[in-house]
């Protein structure tokens, strides 16, 4: 996932979307084997990775940012990072097969990319990022698009105040609805909006060059009416899309089809 960025960059996207200032790579240390610290896996790792994410995200000066990222826990620094930019009460909109609302204690693998969202939003570990270190608030987060939950996940989400909106109850209701409720639920809540797009979201029928395929998922269209009826409220501040596996798209269909995607939504 890590060449993901590049990827898209190369596909022209900057440019076809009218990026006006490009700010490059954010370096990473390099991570050669898992170390298992407590029940989490290269938890020193993401915590310093984070904070560099966090120190560049904090320094941006412009009114909207889009992330081109590799695997999902690059929104705990990001949004602590953005947090301090924009102020206010942020509200998230997380496009996602997964829950990525585990906590250490209750996580299968110990996998920090199951637990990141959760971590945004003040459960599990804090990194030390700040005053906005968990920036999200779970009554300003909408989970869309889910058909992947683990057992704890669902529990907690049940009992968090959270609005989710399976895969299956979003084609019951239709993209257009449950994209108009999500915002004004939002923007009534929030001060801005960010969107986390995990390209899993989508049905591995389309988009297949994903680490975690989960069948069942929203089709191409359905993410375009959503992205697009997001990006008409002027509190949408920040786009991350994260996931895509370049080395599992050797003939490039799933970059032309997020590259198309994309360049529908926010033209």
């Amino acid at each position: 996932m890590g060449g993901a960025p590049a990827a898209l960059r190369k596909a022209g996207l900057v440019r076809s979307l009218g990026v006006t200032d490009d700010l490059g790579d954010v370096p990473i240390p390099p991570l050669a084997n898992d170390v298992v610290e407590g029940r989490v896996k290269n938890l020193t790792h993401f915590r310093d990775s984070s904070v560099r994410v966090y120190n560049s995200a904090r320094a941006i000066g412009a009114d909207s940012v889009l992330v081109f990222g590799g695997e999902c826990s690059e929104t705990v620094g990001i949004m602590a990072g953005l947090a301090e930019h924009f102020g206010g009460r942020p509200g998230m909109l997380w496009m996602d097969a997964h829950g990525d609302f585990n906590t250490p204690e209750t996580s299968p693998s110990g996998y920090v990319g199951g637990m990141c969202l959760a971590m945004a939003a003040g459960r599990g570990p804090t990194l030390g990022l700040g005053p906005r270190d968990a920036p999200l608030s779970v009554e300003r987060l909408v989970h869309l698009g889910s058909r992947a939950l683990d057992q704890p996940e669902e529990q907690a989400f049940a009992s968090s105040p959270t609005r989710m909106v399976t895969a299956g109850r979003l084609k019951k209701q239709g993209a257009g609805d449950a994209a108009r409720d999500a915002v004004r639920l939002l923007e009534e809540s929030s001060d801005w909006i960010a969107c986390h797009l995990d390209v899993d979201v989508v049905d591995p029928a389309q988009i297949p060059a994903v680490n975690y395929p989960a069948p069942g998922g929203i089709t191409l269209e359905e993410a375009s009416t959503i992205l697009k009826t997001l990006f008409e409220s002027e509190k949408t501040k920040v786009l991350e899309v994260a996931a895509y596996n370049s080395s599992l798209d050797q003939e490039g269909t799933s970059l032309k089809r997020i590259v198309r995607l994309l360049e529908m939504a926010l033209r």
